[in-house]
């Protein structure tokens, strides 16, 4: 049996998916309701929380290995980068350790290190050494951003794309991003699970191409088939406007997010190729799932809220 948490995510739903359909039996850790996001792939449903380590006592019975996906990326009340991406792994190593589980596959983020500047990226080089220092033999795969039909990262740029025709950049535009399909890191979730030479390593993965952020926003436009003129705004003042939009349910960007745009997030083109024996699907032709966004779509994106209809987890 194999635990993921943070199953009805983004790419949970997809590991599942493939887990099941390698012949795993799972199990999938479920914050809050929907089940069905799980259960037509053949899943056991079970409920809990990372922050609740008798919740993750209970479902670790009979799991010979866990996959770790459960984060946030950003804070909200009483969920943050240090109760969920830190501590929470924390509590699932000790769970997992005192269940006897084999071996735990966790997911973390190029750009994971020690910095407080970067209050997420260290939440998540935390939850390594919690993973590192936990006695369970382990796997930590550090992806690029993900993209693919659902995702937040894409359909956010595309709606701001879509909706002004000015579209602002923070800072230069000259961060390097390597995204890769969210179907492709579920089969490295998998594999990395079924191979043990990967055993106690770090692997950094990412798509088959580079881009800098004014790239990603050229890609972007030319799959709406819009002509937009991008303009660079400095750091300081959009951290100010950052601040601004804070008041909003959900900001579509944070002052925190805003920083990490100075961090690179590329590795070698042929990462997943070198360690998984397979090619990632390029991002360029394959983001044809963002022209789904209408008008209005793009007008509550751009505000930080996307439909269900484009984000359903």
């Amino acid at each position: 049996m194999i635990l993921v948490t943070g199953a009805a995510g983004f790419l949970g739903r997809h590991v599942v998916k493939t887990l099941r359909q390698a012949g795993h039996p799972v199990r999938a850790l479920l914050h809050t309701g929907r089940p069905e996001a799980v259960t037509p792939y053949g899943a056991e449903p079970c409920y809990g929380d990372v922050r609740d380590i008798t919740s993750l006592h209970q479902a670790m019975v009979g799991a010979e290995a866990v996959v770790h996906l459960a984060a946030i990326i950003r804070e909200k009340g009483r969920a943050t980068f240090q109760g969920v991406n830190h501590q929470g792994t924390a509590n699932v190593i000790a769970a997992a350790q005192e269940a006897g589980v084999q071996r735990i596959l966790h997911l973390s983020v190029i750009g994971a290190q020690d910095n407080p500047r970067y209050p997420y990226l260290r939440s998540k080089w935390q939850g390594e050494q919690a993973v590192i220092q936990g006695g369970v033999p382990y796997t930590i795969l550090r992806p690029s951003f993900l993209f693919g039909e659902g995702d937040e990262f894409f359909n956010l740029l595309a709606g701001v794309v879509k909706a002004l025709p000015l579209v602002p950049i923070a800072g230069s535009g000259k961060a390097r991003f390597q995204p890769i399909w969210v179907e492709d890191v579920a089969r490295c979730v998998e594999l990395g699970l079924s191979t043990g030479r990967l055993v106690d390593q770090t692997i950094k993965i990412g798509g088959s191409e580079h881009f800098t952020y004014d790239g990603l926003i050229d890609l972007v436009a030319a799959t709406l088939g819009a002509r937009r003129v991008k303009v660079h705004v400095p750091l300081p003042l959009m951290g100010f406007l950052a601040t601004m939009m804070g008041v909003l349910p959900r900001p579509p960007v944070t002052r925190q997010q805003l920083a990490m745009l100075a961090v690179d997030s590329v590795t070698q083109l042929d990462a997943v190729e070198r360690y998984f024996g397979f090619q990632p699907r390029p991002i360029s032709g394959n983001l044809d799932y963002v022209r789904r966004l209408t008008y209005v779509d793009a007008v509550k994106a751009t505000l930080g809220g996307l439909p269900r209809h484009i984000r359903d987890h």
